[in-house]
């Protein structure tokens, strides 16, 4: 009776199964944190219902009275915390790379060289605790990838650029050009028409670009006609 009785703790808590712990360490830490009252119960009752093996690694949301039935349930389910990280449109590769860097639930190194510009996704990452920040970036650069490439077979036959690099370019000058999604195919129409007449697009960020490269602006920087006319490989 006591294994499904309502547990000792008022507010609930999260719990962290590490992998390859077994029954009798996840019981002795459940005790420990004021989550179940008797260690040697949660053990007998997990033996009873035939899951000594079956409570998988994790970090688990532990409601408040959850019972030991509860808590073994949950564990055997698998269904861990999970969290979210978003990468908004508009941000360089080094912008979005410091989000995934920052972001404390997630392990591992940075990638060990920086991805191409626009090679990213824009995209809300859902993870649990423990995943790596590279597979954060692999997924990003997946996502963006098979976009990319259903987009630019999907081209227009006489749009003015070469390659699908021209494409991605473009595509990020227009984003950074104006943060308002109804814009852009009016700025982008723009843009095509000046290369499809040989014209410079004249685009600030192009210019921001080249002055500061990834890490952006700050934001109480205004651009000088010094900036302007500065020769960059981005300036256009």
């Amino acid at each position: 009776q006591e294994f499904t009785e309502p547990g000792p703790s008022a507010n609930g808590d999260t719990f962290l199964v590490k992998p390859n712990t077994g029954v009798q360490d996840i019981a002795d830490q459940l005790e420990r944190r004021g989550l179940i009252s008797d260690a040697r119960v949660f053990r007998l009752g997990v033996r009873a219902f035939g899951n000594d093996s079956a409570l998988k690694a994790g970090e688990y949301e532990i409601k408040p009275r959850a019972s030991m039935r509860d808590i073994m349930e949950l564990l055997k389910s698998g269904k861990s915390v999970m969290y979210s990280l978003t990468i908004p449109e508009g941000l360089t590769v080094d912008q979005a790379l410091q989000r995934i860097a920052e972001e404390t639930a997630l392990s591992g190194d940075m990638p060990a060289t920086t991805p191409p510009e626009g090679s990213l996704a824009t995209d809300t990452l859902r993870f649990t605790r423990g995943a790596t920040r590279q597979q954060m970036v692999d997924k990003l650069l997946a996502d963006q990838k098979k976009l990319v490439d259903d987009v630019w077979q999907r081209r227009a036959p006489d749009l003015p650029l070469a390659n699908v690099e021209e494409f991605v370019t473009l595509a990020s000058i227009v984003e950074k050009e104006t943060g308002k999604g109804d814009e852009r195919s009016r700025v982008a129409a723009v843009f095509l028409n000046r290369l499809a007449k040989g014209m410079r697009l004249q685009s600030d960020p192009t210019i921001i670009y080249g002055l500061f490269g990834g890490k952006g602006k700050p934001a109480d920087r205004p651009i000088y006609q010094s900036d302007i006319q500065k020769q960059t490989p981005y300036n256009t």
